[in-house]
């Protein structure tokens, strides 16, 4: 069976300033040839837009579109990249994996009156303690004092057993 060939890295993705330590694991290109680079500690878009692996809430492949949809306070909501690949090589992959491998703990918890929220504890590089999020369930009213109670409990009851 014969090795893959190895990908030229083309001019633009090689032109990406990264900060000093960190290093490209894998890239794309759009359809308009703009790249799109995962590193060991966030995934570099169009424009420079930069997310860290733990503001990354979920990423979808469908071939030719790779969707990642950014971390907000109630799930499914935060800002969506839509980007349309013409070179993937294992982009989606590597996405997917780091995605996956930032979420360290996680649990959902019903709350009272009614809705439900997740709390999860992200790895970030550099840094030795999990960083936490809420995500409220989709019509969940987070801004009653008693849903945010419970839910601060539960965050502050996650930190203190998982770390």
């Amino acid at each position: 069976m014969p090795f893959p060939r190895r990908r030229s890295v083309p001019a633009t993705v090689k032109a990406l300033r990264l900060p000093p330590g960190e290093r490209r694991t894998t890239w794309g290109l759009t359809v308009d040839g703009e790249p799109v680079v995962a590193t060991d500690v966030a995934l570099v878009l169009p424009g420079d837009r930069r997310l860290e692996w733990s503001q990354v809430e979920r990423a979808t492949w469908q071939p030719p579109r790779l969707t990642v949809l950014e971390v907000a306070e109630v799930a499914g909501a935060g800002r969506r990249h839509v980007l349309d690949l013409d070179d993937v090589g294992d982009l989606p992959q590597v996405v997917r994996a780091r995605v996956t491998g930032s979420v360290a703990w996680s649990s959902h918890e019903k709350l009272t009156p009614a809705g439900g929220v997740r709390v999860v504890g992200r790895r970030v590089a550099g840094e030795r303690t999990l960083r936490w999020q809420l995500v409220f369930d989709a019509g969940t009213d987070r801004d009653d004092p008693l849903v945010r109670a419970q839910a601060d409990d539960l965050l502050e009851g996650a930190r203190r057993s998982i770390g």
